[in-house]
């Protein structure tokens, strides 16, 4: 049996398929399906990572993971940022040229754009301090 198998059974076990089902959708032996299930029992912590169908191990005392990894994690809210709910939009006036830009969730911004940024950095030589 091969490691995609074992991770399609898991899968579909989980969504509360039979070891009949399970055995007749991957073209396996139904005795082969019953035995990985026996050796593999379920355990009520056991999650599937929402985007590779891993699954998730959980930390006793710890917070609940949702995903199996930072990889998968970064990838999965890259493909779903339409699903945020940003709320930490805020408005702000660059401090070189005055115009006013909205920031999202960073209040420490000062510029609107690098090129501003740059701007400032180069100021006129005529500002020489000392005396």
């Amino acid at each position: 049996m091969t490691d995609g198998n074992m991770e399609r059974i898991s899968r579909l076990k989980k969504q509360g398929k039979s070891a009949a089902a399970i055995a007749e959708t991957l073209g396996l032996p139904l005795n082969t399906v019953k035995s990985y299930l026996r050796r593999h029992p379920e355990t009520e912590d056991a999650h599937i990572c929402p985007q590779c169908g891993k699954a998730v191990t959980q930390n006793k005392g710890r917070k609940e993971k949702r995903f199996c990894s930072d990889k998968c994690r970064m990838g999965w809210w890259r493909a779903h940022q339409s699903e945020m709910d940003k709320k930490a939009y805020y408005t702000l006036v660059c401090q070189q040229c005055g115009k006013e830009f909205v920031s999202y969730g960073n209040q420490g911004r000062k510029f609107c754009s690098r090129e501003c940024y740059g701007k400032h950095r180069r100021k006129p030589a005529g500002a020489v301090f000392g005396g």
